[in-house]
Order: structure tokens, then C-alpha cells, then sequence
């Protein structure tokens, strides 16, 4: 298959997904969690990211939220407001603030997870043969990804050093 048409499906795909996540059933539920915790999408997003790895720095919240350091820091302030998280100095640098959940913080977002993992209706048009097949797909998505990640990180520090 030539080149642009593989980047062509891999569109169409990535398109696919993208609705699944960012339309119908998951962005309504996203929005009634908001609503009944008073908590805008970023709070939650940032609150789920805390619990997945609890002791994230400032910037590192940033860089994985795709966004500016200011609004990592006007999120936290929010949650730090409502006793959810704390800032706490780093172990190994002082100078960085590092973000840890509350106890609170950690039961609204295991809450938050149970209800935003459900996956949405339509899943049920498929098999669980093709369910199987959907979940080994996207795993090797991921893999590559993460691997993407991984190697952008090691050639970045091998630039700073």
C-alpha cells in the first residue's frame, strides 16, 4: 500500500477514535462529573492524571497536559483550594513543586475514573472477538507511542547534557 494511502487510513482511523472520545456518551458524562463536583474539565483531567502518578511536578503536569506552565498552575491552585491537592517541595530539588493528592483528592478521582471507563453503548455492536482484536490494535498504537515518547525524551536529554 503506498505511503499516502496508509497515512490516509491511519487519518480515518485516528478520526474514528477521536469521535468515540470527544463525542456523545464520554463528553456528556465528562460534563455531568463537572456539573455535580463542580469541576471543570481541566480539574478533572488533571485530577485523573495526579492519581494515575501521584507526585507530579509542575512542569511534568504541563508537558503531559499539553499545556502552559500558568494554567498547570491555576488548575492545582484549584484543587489545593478544595483541600483535593497539595503542593509539596521535591525530595531531591527543593526548588520544585511537586503535586500530591489528598485522601479527598484520591476518592473523587477513583470515583471520576469508575465512571468515565465505562465504555459507551455502541461497543455492544461488537463481538468479543472483535473487542479482542480492537484492544491488541490499540495496544500496539500505544507501544509505539509510549516507545516515541520514550526515544524523543532520551535524544532531549542527550541534547542538554
Amino acid at each position: 500500500m503506498p505511503e499516502s494511502e496508509a497515512m490516509g487510513a491511519a487519518e480515518q482511523a485516528f478520526e474514528r477514535v477521536r469521535r468515540i472520545a470527544f463525542e456523545g456518551e464520554h463528553v456528556e458524562r465528562m460534563a455531568a462529573l463537572g456539573v455535580r463536583n463542580k469541576l471543570s474539565p481541566g480539574v478533572i483531567k488533571t485530577l485523573l492524571r495526579l492519581s494515575k502518578d501521584d507526585g507530579v511536578s509542575m512542569g511534568e503536569m504541563a508537558k503531559g497536559l499539553g499545556c502552559d506552565p500558568s494554567y498547570v498552575t491555576a488548575l492545582v491552585d484549584d484543587l489545593d483550594e478544595r483541600g483535593l491537592a497539595r503542593r509539596q517541595a521535591a525530595p531531591d530539588d527543593r526548588r520544585v513543586k511537586i503535586v500530591v493528592l489528598t485522601d479527598e483528592g484520591r476518592a473523587l478521582a477513583s470515583e471520576i475514573d469508575a465512571v468515565l471507563s465505562v465504555p459507551p453503548a455502541a461497543f455492544a455492536a461488537l463481538s468479543e472477538v472483535e473487542l479482542r482484536q480492537l484492544s491488541a490494535l490499540l495496544d500496539k498504537v500505544l507501544d509505539a507511542r509510549d516507545a516515541a515518547v520514550a526515544e524523543s525524551a532520551e535524544v532531549q536529554a542527550a541534547a542538554s547534557s
